[in-house]
């Protein structure tokens, strides 16, 4: 259950920037996740990063990312 657990607060924290108009700019993969980079849709100076542990929300953010291209 830690497993789930782990992958819900970091789902939960993309949710969050998300809501709160930030937009994925890079994703850096590395052996311990990743670390993706977001930025504020209303100002560019506006930077946040996020790194990702679990495989879950690694697919997850992923998976936003192709949603998202399709709609384009």
């Amino acid at each position: 259950m830690a497993a789930y657990q782990a992958f819900m607060e970091e789902k939960s924290e993309i949710d969050k920037l998300m809501a709160e108009g930030f937009v994925v700019v890079s994703i850096h993969e590395n052996l311990d996740g990743a670390l993706v980079r977001f930025q504020s849709i209303s100002s560019t100076e506006q930077v946040k990063s996020l790194h990702l542990n679990t495989a879950d929300a690694r697919k997850y953010i992923s998976t936003l990312l192709w949603v998202k291209q399709r709609k384009i």
